[in-house]
């Protein structure tokens, strides 16, 4: 015979809602700027070809991360090789840090302390932002299993629980250098207790923790130890100097203060739209404040068990903000999430001691404005995010929170519904995936898609295909430095326009269709010579267009159509060159740059290239030269024309004459 069905509790499932739909719901408006592709990317790499980095991504001191961060990412993607997945997946893993940070409370203060925290945990509107980047930082789920093992061990006496608080310190480490900060928290628990550590479970922990890091280790010695210098300089650095922003940003990091920031420049507007109850953040920083004089005082006066929790506690919050608090470089918000989740702990403590200290005939009352403060502070918590949502999907570009990965996604999707499995082009600002957003943004979206990232406020690739799309963008509503390319491009007789990706704010992502076996309309309205100059590295120049004057203080702008005939040698690197010279031959002013990656360079590949030179005010009328050519970098040896037979002819190639009137 059955029992009777057990309900569900109401506040768990309560509890649930709040710690997972924030941290699920939109994925698409999550941010997606450098650092998210770069993650995205190289997990990809993981995933899909077989990468196996010792190292990570790079840090704000100059240092390679480890590279757990990448491997964690590398799951979702592995199943879904899109983006989403990893905001999805991440945004679990922080829903269920809320849920641990329940149990955790629960386990070693009562139920309702556990309740309180994970509550204001769950609607914190910067936990609930933290949550749902792909830079995954310092998960708070690892911090709490590094917190419940040290516990289990100082509090409970389970003595193999000390390897588990080992292998969370060695994860947090692994997925991002902050976690640096908990290596001194393990030893200042233990050290008040050395008497009760044993040493097999310390020994094992140790030695897990040395093996984890020992690939990252092997590989920064067999390369000079070029990260362990620099975290050396960093420590030692001169400059250091006390600051007060760790200490500051942890109070912060409590409620929604400087939320604002994320709106950029239209921060007022966003604020505007919401209530005024910015106060209540005071507030609770004042509880902050309070708990820890608490927890001091329980350090003094608890119990045993009292004792052991709230030094952990303690030392979670206050090891990470000494730390910081010596600055090299400026702090940012993110590094102090270290202090999730005992910041929330030591308030629930506070909160809930204080409530067990009252007459009973208070309690129902107390109960009452708990309950009252508690909606309105988780209400005004979830509306201060949901209004941010909302702004950044109205106004993506205002600079703060950055274009949310919606838009690009969805302007790469339709890139290779287009394509047909053709390649597509990305003409932005940049070229340069390493350290440049749009090219990393789409390198990422389109990494199991043929593409190529140009410069599109220098060059226009047109590939040796019938068939190419082209993702312009993002283009802001007076075109700004992709104009002059964007419009050779529609100038195209083989090019069509389709659905621009467009965003509320007026930028947009243009895409264009090129289908043409020839590429006659590529070179139209160009100067072509009858014999097109061959140079050694196996580049034509087809064609030219050059101004016939100019004046002083003006810009000259000149176009080349180069063809690689030959695809370049691995690791070459060449650049362009235009000069304009005087009559007597010398240089006096010129344009030198790699308006198209010699990495990206394919067989056939038909290229126009910007070039703009700037005309100095003091330069007397005339007649002068305009020469290009191309060098070797960083060498700077000179590519020679080629004749007929491949032997060298000339240092550059003469264009014309222009006026200087």
């Amino acid at each position: 015979m059955r029992g009777p069905i057990r309900q569900p509790d109401p506040l768990l499932v309560i509890l649930l809602l709040l710690a997972f739909l924030p941290r699920l719901i939109w994925p698409t408006l999550a941010e997606f700027k450098l650092d998210e592709a770069t993650v995205v990317r190289r997990a990809m790499e993981i995933a899909w070809k077989g990468a196996l980095p010792v190292a990570g991504v790079g840090s704000s001191i100059g240092m390679a991360n480890l590279p757990l961060t990448l491997y964690l990412t590398a799951i979702p993607l592995r199943i879904w090789d899109d983006p989403v997945a990893a905001v999805i997946f991440i945004g679990l893993l922080n829903g269920l840090a809320v849920v641990a940070c329940y149990a955790l409370g629960k386990r070693y203060f009562d139920r309702a302390t556990g309740w309180i925290a994970a509550f204001l945990f769950a609607v914190n509107p910067w936990a609930i932002l933290l949550a749902r980047k792909i830079w995954a930082r310092t998960l708070p789920l690892l911090t709490v299993a590094f917190i419940a093992a040290l516990l289990a061990f100082l509090v409970r006496r389970r003595q193999w629980a000390l390897v588990g608080a080992w292998a969370a310190l060695a994860a947090l480490v692994g997925l991002q250098l902050e976690g640096i900060a908990l290596i001194p928290v393990l030893v200042l628990s233990l050290l008040p207790f050395w008497k009760e550590v044993p040493l097999r479970p310390l020994a094992v922990g140790a030695v897990i923790f040395a093996l984890a890091l020992a690939p990252y280790g092997v590989h920064d010695a067999l390369h000079g130890w070029p990260n362990l210098r620099q975290f050396w300089n960093f420590a030692r650095a001169e400059e250091g100097h006390f600051s007060w922003d760790a200490l500051r940003y942890a109070w912060i990091l409590t409620g929604s203060a400087q939320i604002h920031s994320m709106a950029g420049v239209r921060f007022i507007e966003y604020l505007e739209g919401l209530p005024r109850l910015w106060w209540l953040n005071t507030g609770m920083m004042g509880l902050l404040a309070l708990a820890l004089i608490h927890a001091v005082l329980r350090l003094v006066r608890g119990t045993g068990e009292e004792r052991r929790t709230f030094v952990v506690l303690l030392l979670c919050f206050a090891v990470p903000v000494a730390l910081r608090s010596r600055a090299v470089e400026s702090v940012r918000l993110h590094y102090l999430i270290l202090v999730y989740p005992a910041v929330f702990l030591l308030v629930a403590a506070l909160i809930h001691g204080g409530y067990r200290t009252l007459p009973l005939r208070y309690r129902p009352a107390a109960r009452a404005v708990g309950v009252l403060l508690a909606l309105l502070w988780g209400g005004w918590q979830l509306a201060v995010v949901g209004r941010l949502f909302w702004f950044m999907d109205r106004y993506p570009t205002t600079g703060g929170y950055g274009i949310p990965l919606k838009y690009p996604r969805e302007a790469a999707l339709e890139a290779r519904r287009l394509a047909q499995g053709a390649e597509v082009v990305l003409l932005s600002n940049g070229a340069e995936p390493a350290y440049e957003e749009s090219p990393a943004v789409f390198d990422a979206l389109l990494f199991r898609h043929p593409h190529r990232l140009v410069d599109g406020r220098m060059s226009l690739l047109t590939p040796d295909a019938p068939r190419v799309v082209y993702i312009v963008g993002p283009v802001s509503p007076d075109g700004d430095g992709l104009g002059p390319v964007q419009q050779r491009l529609q100038r195209m007789a083989g090019v069509r326009e389709e659905r621009a990706v467009r965003m509320p704010d007026g930028w947009q992502y243009r895409l264009f269709v090129r289908e043409r076996t020839d590429r006659e309309d590529v070179l139209a309205d160009l100067t072509r010579p009858a014999e097109p100059p061959r140079f050694a590295n196996g580049v034509a120049l087809l064609g030219y267009s050059l101004p016939q004057e100019t004046t002083p203080g003006a810009t000259l702008e000149v176009w080349l159509a180069w063809w690689v005939q030959v695809g370049p040698p691995p690791g070459s690197d060449y650049h362009f060159f235009v000069h304009l010279l005087d009559g007597e031959g010398h240089l006096r002013s010129q344009h030198d740059g790699a308006p198209f990656p010699t990495s990206a360079w394919h067989a056939g590949d038909l290229v126009l290239s910007r070039f703009t030179i700037p005309i100095p005010a003091d330069l007397p009328a005339g007649l002068y030269e305009v020469r290009t050519g191309l060098y070797t970098y960083p060498e700077i040896q000179g590519v020679p024309v080629v004749d007929a037979v491949g032997n060298p002819a000339a240092g550059d190639v003469l264009l014309g004459t222009v006026a200087i009137r």
